[in-house]
């Protein structure tokens, strides 16, 4: 993989993340800001790297965060639903 395919993968997930923290600070009120910050921080962190299994290794971290995000929030809204349908 070339170096700028290499970038712009990394560049994706980033913007990936940052769009996922501000959708669920606006479904669930989480400080969104907060969140941005730690993903911010993470990717700053590694931003040194070079070697292709390292920069992998991040990109798998950063994936597993996002669907760990993900999860929490499909649960989170299900929860609220059966609640809402429990009040009926």
């Amino acid at each position: 993989m070339s170096v700028n395919a290499e970038a712009f993968t990394v560049i994706k997930l980033y913007r990936d993340c940052m769009r996922m923290a501000d959708w669920i600070a606006s479904k669930n009120g989480a400080q969104g800001a907060m969140m941005r910050q730690q993903i911010r921080q993470a990717f700053v962190s590694r931003k040194h790297l070079t070697d292709p299994q390292e920069i992998e290794a991040a990109k798998a971290d950063a994936r597993r965060g996002l669907s760990n995000l993900l999860f929490m929030e499909a649960q989170r809204m299900a929860a609220e639903e059966k609640d809402t349908k429990g009040d009926n």
